[in-house]
C-alpha cells in the first residue's frame, strides 16, 4: 500500500481538534515544536518518531469539547482525566501501545506532584518536551501577529523553569524561539509540510493491519464521547466485514472495509454532543448539523491515496440509492458494493444500539425497518436479503460487544 503513516496522522489528527470554535489546529501546532525541540535536543530518528505519533494525537483522551476548552486554559487544573483516558486509548495498540506512558504524563509538573508518582528526570523526555510544546501553544493568540507574541510567551514560560517545565528545555527553547522563522511556521499555511521536513521516516507505508489499528484508536476516540455509541463504529465494522467476507469479497477489501466501518463516524467529532445526546427528534436546525458529519468523514480520509476508496466507503453511509440521502446527494450509479454495504451495516447497527430517545429495537422491529427502506428506494435489497439470512449469526457477532472497547 503506497499510504504514507506520517501523512495518514497529520489528516486523522485534524478531527481531535473540532470544537465550538470550529477546527483548531492544535496538535499539529504542537507535534511542530515538540519536532523542532526533540531535534535540538539531539533524538535519533526513531525517537523522534515516536515524539510525532504522541504529540500529534496527545489529546485523544480529551472527549468533550468543554474539556478541550478547559485545556486552552494555561493552568489548566487536573488535566489527568484525559491522560489517563488517552493513555488507555493507546495501551493496547501496537502502532502506539509503547507511548501509553508519555501520553500519561503529558502534564506532568517537573517539580512533582503527578498522578502518575513522577517527577523531574522520572518524567519521560517525550511528556516533557509534549508539555512544553502544548502550553506554548495554548499561549498562542489568534488575530495577534506570532512575533509580536514571542517576549510575552516566552516570559511566561521562562517564569515557570524548574517547576512546571523541565529547565534544560526551557533554555533550548529560549534559543529556538530567537528564530523568527520557528514562530512564523505556527501561522504558515504550509505547516504539514515543515512537520514532514522534520520526520526523517514520511516515508515509511501503511499495511492494512497499520489501517486497523488507526481506525480501532479514531473509532474509540469517537463512540466514547457517548455512553449510547461507545459500540456503535466497531458494530459497523464487525458487520461490514462479516457480510463482505459472507459475499465472497477478497482479503483486502474485506479488511479495508473493516477499516472504513471503524472510520464511518470520524466526522461526528464535529457536532456537539449536546446533539448527540438529545432525549428527542432533532430539530431542523440540529439536523443541518449533523448533516455535516459524513461531509468531514470524507475529507478527513480523503487524501489517504488508497487502491481502494475507502474515504467513499466510510462517508457515504447516509447516502440511499434514490439519491435523496445526505450530503452529497449520491445514487445507485454512484455507490458501489462496498458503500452499500456499509450503509447496511450502519442502520442495522444503530436499530441494534440503544439511544438516547429510544431502547434497542426487537428483531421484528428491526427486520420491517430494513425491508421498509429496500421498498422506499433507500437500501440495496441483495445486501438486507444477506443480511436477514444471516440474521442469527450476525446477533452473534453483536453479543462479543456487550463491553465499551
Amino acid at each position: 500500500m503506497q499510504v504514507k503513516l506520517v501523512r495518514s496522522l497529520l489528516n486523522l489528527s485534524r478531527s481531535l481538534d473540532f470544537s465550538s470554535k470550529g477546527i483548531m489546529g492544535h496538535h499539529q501546532r504542537v507535534a511542530y515544536i515538540a519536532l523542532a525541540l526533540g531535534q535540538e535536543v539531539g533524538l535519533q530518528e526513531n525517537n523522534l518518531f515516536d515524539l510525532f505519533k504522541a504529540s500529534i494525537i496527545h489529546d485523544a483522551g480529551a472527549l468533550s469539547w468543554r474539556e478541550k476548552l478547559v485545556l486552552e486554559r494555561f493552568d489548566v487544573q487536573n488535566p489527568w482525566n484525559h491522560c489517563k483516558q488517552g493513555s488507555a486509548f493507546v495501551a493496547d495498540i501496537p502502532t502506539f501501545s509503547s507511548l501509553a506512558p508519555v501520553i500519561l504524563s503529558h502534564h506532568d509538573a517537573w517539580a512533582g506532584n503527578n498522578y502518575s508518582g513522577h517527577k523531574r528526570d522520572q518524567i519521560p523526555l517525550l511528556s516533557r518536551i509534549i508539555h512544553l510544546a502544548d502550553r506554548v501553544d495554548v499561549l498562542l493568540k489568534e488575530g495577534v501577529y506570532v512575533l509580536e507574541q514571542r517576549d510575552k510567551i516566552m516570559k511566561r514560560i521562562q517564569a515557570l523553569s524548574g517547576q512546571v517545565f523541565d529547565p534544560d528545555l526551557v533554555a533550548l527553547l529560549t534559543d529556538l524561539s530567537r528564530r523568527e522563522s520557528f514562530w512564523l511556521d505556527l501561522n504558515s499555511p504550509w505547516l504539514n509540510e515543515r512537520l514532514e521536513s522534520l520526520i526523517p521516516t514520511t516515508q515509511v507505508n501503511v499495511e492494512t493491519e497499520d489501517l486497523l489499528h488507526l481506525g480501532k484508536l479514531f473509532a474509540r476516540v469517537v463512540d466514547m464521547r457517548s455512553p449510547f455509541t461507545y459500540r456503535h463504529s466497531n458494530g459497523v465494522s464487525l458487520v461490514g466485514r462479516f457480510l463482505a467476507e459472507s459475499m465472497g469479497f477478497s482479503h483486502e477489501e474485506v479488511e479495508l472495509i473493516q477499516v472504513a466501518g471503524l472510520l464511518h463516524d470520524l466526522g461526528k467529532l464535529a457536532i456537539p454532543e449536546a446533539i448527540i445526546e438529545k432525549r428527542g427528534p432533532l430539530t431542523k436546525a440540529e439536523m443541518n448539523l449533523m448533516k455535516q458529519h459524513t461531509y468531514y468523514t470524507y475529507w478527513l480520509l480523503k487524501p489517504i491515496t488508497l487502491p481502494f476508496p475507502i474515504a467513499e466507503w466510510a462517508a457515504f453511509h447516509h447516502e440511499r440509492l434514490d439519491g435523496q440521502g445526505y450530503p452529497f446527494h449520491k445514487s445507485a450509479t454512484d455507490l458501489d458494493t462496498s458503500a452499500r454495504l456499509l450503509a447496511v451495516a450502519d442502520i442495522y447497527t444503530a436499530l441494534r444500539e440503544e439511544r438516547p430517545y429510544r431502547s434497542s429495537l426487537s428483531e421484528v422491529e428491526i427486520k420491517r425497518i430494513l425491508k421498509a427502506k429496500v421498498a422506499d428506494g433507500g437500501l440495496d435489497q441483495k445486501i438486507i436479503e444477506h443480511l436477514l439470512a444471516s440474521y442469527y449469526a450476525i446477533n452473534n457477532l453483536w453479543a462479543q460487544l456487550s463491553a465499551p472497547l
